[in-house]
């Protein structure tokens, strides 16, 4: 069965994270991805090399690619690099800004060789603004965008790099607009991805004070707090609507939002006369009384074991979910159902664990086909089909450090 991106071919020129997450998408529904890096490998290749076996890890984002090697800033990698380009639809980079425009290879050069080429740059601040000549990573991007501050956590690196992968994942949604705009009207463009635009849009606790700034007062009045006490500071464990509890044996989040499952709530931890009482009688008074009725819900939540809780919220119809740990999460059995707990075939390491794909498409699945490639592995292969070099040719550019 053919693949939904069959046909696209991607040259990526991306490292670490948030470009290879892009290109990542792209390759798992079909998209031949080239993966070019310099001579001594991207990034996050040579960060990984002083441990052996740890190159393992790659497969989490370069599965499914072909690599090539190629120094774009010798004058014969240049040269080479403006051939290679035309022959792929979408070339996809998140280098530092104005790399590729100080060689001579931005957008505006290559457009006019090129002008079906879609060219996705992803930053961490985009092309236009008075930070656009910055160089950000993942936590900046969170820092600027607010992300850390609503957290709770300002003096705090987090382990799950939601500024890469986001962004990633918008760039590729990105292209694939670009993809469908090129079948209207035959032009390729220009993608401008921000890491802080990403992040600032998803941040839900920001964009919703700047909404209601003019009602502020009146909300306050009506719930007995600010609308921020319910996502930053000590306040955030009292909110009403969603909130997390200490049981036996570790945490449950417990989501109850309706009059009708406050009342079955009540009713779990043996206070159903709380689902009549007047001072809980709807959200807003829920909201403003929340500490009278959180030290009973917590109460019985710490004298009982977070499997029993699980089991009796949702007999209830009540949402939640325990909160699971790392090995956990690897293991659990409705993951592996959804195939997200999957393996890449590996020539050295046999089978790589690695995420399932988490879009599921009917009639054009996407597959995982084969683990990260090696570095330059696909040498002989892209530049002898796509621009007729022999071995000869290709072992002599070798010797003078071109690829």
């Amino acid at each position: 069965m053919a693949q939904v991106l069959e046909g696209i071919k991607v040259l990526d020129l991306s490292q670490f994270l948030s470009g290879p997450r892009c290109t990542q998408l792209l390759a798992d529904f079909g998209a031949e991805v080239v993966k070019l890096e310099p001579p001594l490998g991207e990034g996050m290749r040579w960060l990984m090399a002083p441990v052996k076996g740890l190159d393992r890890s790659l497969s989490n984002f370069n599965r499914n690619k072909k690599c090539i090697t190629l120094e774009i800033r010798h004058p014969k990698g240049k040269e080479i690099f403006l051939k290679l380009a035309p022959q792929f639809d979408v070339l996809v980079e998140n280098l530092a800004p104005g790399t590729l425009e100080k060689l001579g290879l931005g957008y505006e050069e290559l457009s006019k060789i090129h002008p079906k080429l879609i060219y996705c740059s992803i930053t961490g601040f985009g092309k236009t603004g008075p930070k656009s000549d910055r160089v950000a990573c993942d936590v900046i991007a969170q820092a600027a965008s607010e992300i850390l501050w609503s957290l709770g956590t300002p003096d705090r690196v987090h382990s799950v790099f939601i500024g890469d992968l986001v962004s990633g994942a918008y760039s590729a949604y990105a292209i694939l607009l670009a993809l469908l705009a090129r079948q209207k009207s035959g032009q390729g463009q220009i993608i401008d991805v921000s890491m802080q635009d990403v992040l600032y849009f998803h941040n839900y606790r920001a964009l919703q004070l700047r909404s209601i700034q003019e009602i502020e007062q009146e909300l306050t009045d009506a719930v007995g707090g600010t609308f921020d006490d319910f996502f930053s500071g000590d306040q955030k464990k009292s909110v009403p609507f969603w909130s997390i509890y200490q049981a036996k044996d570790g945490h449950i989040a417990v989501v109850f939002l309706t009059d009708a499952q406050w009342e079955r709530v009540s009713k779990i931890i043996g206070k159903p006369e709380l689902g009549k009482d007047p001072r809980f009688a709807n959200m807003i008074l829920r909201t403003r009384n929340r500490e009278e009725y959180r030290r009973f819900i917590s109460d019985w939540m710490a004298n009982h074991k977070v499997a029993e809780i699980e089991k009796v919220l949702i007999e209830n119809k009540i949402p939640c979910g325990i909160v699971v740990k790392t090995e956990e999460v690897n293991q659990d059995p409705h993951l592996i159902e959804r195939g997200m707990i999957a393996h890449c075939p590996d020539p050295v390491y046999g089978k790589i664990p690695t995420p399932g794909l988490p879009i599921k498409l009917s009639n054009t699945p996407g597959e995982i086909k084969k683990s990260a490639p090696r570095l330059g592995e696909h040498n002989q292969e892209v530049y002898g089909e796509l621009l007729g070099l022999s071995a000869n040719e290709l072992s002599e550019l070798k010797k003078q450090g071109v690829i």
